[in-house]
């Protein structure tokens, strides 16, 4: 029999707006399984610097790995959860989305954990809040989004109560997809309320602004909007209207949380 109320849970999680992040918690507090919040432990694999660190796991171990979806797919960033490296260790996925769909994120996000040494053992799609529209996915995860979190950190208890080995878990979606090309977010920089601290470019999960012109460079950028949303002064926009718009007129429509076993 696994040894349940041994492992130590962690959220090894890329998010830029702390959407998907948020969902992990969620989720993690759900699935506490030593009934003691210490036993959580957090890796915000965000930032370039903090991916550069590897972290090794082991089969007394569950992790929940989370990504928010671009446009159906994870975020293009190079190496993205490379620097875990699993045991035969127990894993979740985790998909965070604003309304539309995950896609194939999900699929995208096993075979990396599968090749990382890990056993995927259950998957979640969370509805989170959109990057470009205030009105798509605003108040997600809800008091019923939890109330679905629950329900499936239930269902994947009886996972840990049994001497059968973790089996891996079937999820919709292609995991070798065609990259999409970039779509470059037209960007403004008030430089009147811009003091210049440097956090922007600090945290850019890409590299992409530099951090002596706050300039950012196209080709890197992914669109994430890290940088409008970490900004204390307010001076960095992206000016979207046109995305907002098709989101509003197309995504309103509340989705479910999805989950797989």
């Amino acid at each position: 029999m696994h040894n349940y109320t041994s492992y130590t849970i962690y959220k090894a999680v890329f998010s830029p707006t702390y959407g998907t992040a948020h969902a992990a918690t969620l989720l993690a507090e759900q699935l506490d399984l030593n009934l003691a919040g210490e036993k959580i432990k957090k890796l915000d694999l965000t930032t370039p610097a903090a991916r550069s660190v590897k972290h090794f796991f082991s089969s007394s171990d569950l992790v929940i790995v989370g990504a928010p979806v671009y446009g159906g797919q994870l975020p293009p960033v190079e190496g993205l959860f490379e620097n875990l490296r699993g045991n035969q260790t127990p894993c979740i996925l985790l998909a965070g989305y604003g309304n539309r769909h995950y896609d194939n994120a999900l699929a995208q996000m096993k075979k990396i954990m599968i090749r990382q040494g890990f056993i995927c053992i259950g998957a979640i799609a969370c509805i989170v809040p959109h990057t470009f529209s205030p009105k798509v996915g605003t108040g997600r995860p809800s008091t019923s989004d939890l109330s679905a979190i629950a329900a499936f950190a239930n269902a994947l208890k009886p996972k840990f109560e049994t001497d059968a080995p973790f089996e891996t878990v079937e999820v919709p979606g292609d995991p070798d997809p065609e990259p999409k090309p970039g779509k470059d977010m037209p960007k403004a920089l008030d430089s009147a309320l811009c003091t210049s601290c440097g956090l922007c470019s600090a945290s850019c999960p890409v590299g992409a602004i530099d951090p002596k012109t706050n300039t950012i460079d196209t080709d890197k950028c992914i669109n994430c909007m890290r940088c409008a949303f970490i900004c204390p002064a307010k001076a960095r926009s992206f000016q979207a209207e046109e995305t907002k718009a098709w989101l509003e007129a197309n995504c309103l429509e509340p989705r479910e949380i999805e989950y797989f076993l």
